[in-house]
């Protein structure tokens, strides 16, 4: 192969970021045109792909790119710079969907240069795009976290790429509350969510609600029809028939599938039975035990498929905190035996990090790595609507890429772009 001559197609970046006709929101991937793109190249390594993986495989990424993938031993001249991989994997960057917090910082901040911190707390997880999650609060708290996602996403973090925002809340069902406060729930109104989606400046990009509240319906069909952004059902006790209802109208997402919803029964298998039962729709699990046993994974992998799974970690201002505390919203978090939990004793949310949730899906559920791997980052790049650009490793992507120990799956390198953000210490 001639290096020389190699001409990689540029993948689609954010080259404007104002909403196109009949679409709200940025068709981007969430790097900011100043992103410093690298060359370099991965030699020997496992390299994960889409649907096997490639032994003693090379990667060469030319412009932040990934130009070629092949057989270390087609390479007729080794590029420089280069890293030998020994044998370990290469793999895609993880993409979370559904996250509140990291380094001790909340996503309600409303600061910028703090939602920086926390996007880059992630890294050091394998966690390279990231969605952040919204809670229920006074709705002017909400257009300031939301009006700080977006300021972030189009400034850059310098790492990991901020995708935009997960309203989680306020139009969710308060007997299903979980951490959201109860005082701040709100039956559902179109234009209080269409004052959100102008505070999101075009990064809003998954909206989860209660179908069985009041006119949430017309939400639904707004948000998945007019909008084209990506409607989720959670916090719910809607019936197996409402939920249907719901995916049928447009939900194509089910918000941390058996938390916080009303539990499945043979005679009213409800949300979640809904789900399990569904064709289309795809669900996030939080695979950690205060989250989920590993027998509920097992039956949503088997009813769902891997390509319907979306592994989440629905972490909290915990996660890589210094002090080991931190805040959901208003109130303190606190990180002790590996739970995340309020001064009352409450489950304030995970502390789970992306790599823990691959590990768990390799050791608990029995998948292979490279399955766990595309739970974790072509699933919700589909989801998305970005899965040209991101999640996975293919010509054209992005070079967005985990350098993992295969024996423990410890994240060694992190790259975005082809530029390392991250390195072990091991």
């Amino acid at each position: 192969m001639d290096l020389t001559r190699l001409s990689p197609r540029t993948p689609r970046g954010p080259i404007d970021n104002r909403p196109r006709a009949g679409q709200h929101g940025p068709a981007t991937d969430g790097s900011p045109t100043s992103r410093v793109t690298m060359d370099i190249a991965f030699l020997h390594g496992r390299i994960i792909l889409e649907d096997r993986i490639l032994e003693d495989g090379a990667v060469v990424v030319q412009q932040g790119a990934i130009a070629w993938i092949g057989p270390t031993l087609e390479l007729r001249a080794r590029p420089e710079p280069a890293v030998d991989l020994g044998g370990f994997y290469l793999s895609p960057g993880f993409i979370d969907l559904h996250l509140h917090g990291g380094g001790g910082v909340d996503s309600m901040v409303g600061d910028p240069e703090a939602l920086k911190t926390l996007c880059r707390t992630h890294e050091a997880f394998g966690t390279t795009a990231l969605c952040l999650a919204t809670l229920s609060a006074p709705i002017d708290e909400i257009h300031r976290a939301l009006t700080a996602i977006q300021q972030l996403a189009v400034q850059g973090t310098g790492g990991a790429r901020l995708l935009g925002a997960y309203l989680e809340g306020p139009f969710i069902n308060p007997a299903r509350c979980g951490p959201h406060p109860t005082e701040h729930i709100l039956e559902p109104d179109l234009r209080t969510l269409q004052s959100f989606a102008l505070a999101a400046g075009g990064w809003l990009r998954v909206v989860s609600l209660a179908p069985e509240m009041p006119d949430a319906e017309q939400l639904i069909h707004w948000v998945a029809h007019e909008m084209q952004l990506l409607a989720a059902v959670g916090h719910t006790s809607a019936t197996c028939e409402q939920t249907e209802a719901a995916l049928q109208s447009g939900c194509r997402l089910i918000t941390h599938l058996f938390n916080n919803m009303m539990p499945f029964h043979h005679r009213d298998p409800n949300a979640a039975g809904a789900a399990l039962a569904s064709r289309e729709a795809c669900a996030e699990l939080i695979l950690d035990p205060n989250h989920l046993h590993p027998a509920a994974a097992r039956i949503a992998l088997r009813c769902l498929g891997p390509d319907r799974i979306v592994l989440i970690t629905d972490a909290t201002s915990v996660v890589g905190a210094p002090e080991g505390t931190g805040l959901l919203g208003k109130r303190r978090v606190i990180y002790q035996d590996g739970v995340a939990q309020f001064e009352d004793g409450h489950l304030a949310g995970s502390a789970l990090t992306m790599i823990d949730a691959v590990r768990a899906f390799i050791a608990q559920v029995g998948v292979e790595p490279a399955v766990a791997v595309r739970c974790a980052s072509l699933v919700p790049a589909r989801l998305l609507g970005i899965a040209d650009r991101l999640g996975s490793i293919a010509v054209g992507k992005h070079a967005d890429l985990l350098v993992l120990d295969p024996d423990d799956m410890r994240v060694l390198y992190t790259y975005v772009g082809g530029a390392r953000v991250y390195k072990s210490s091991y």
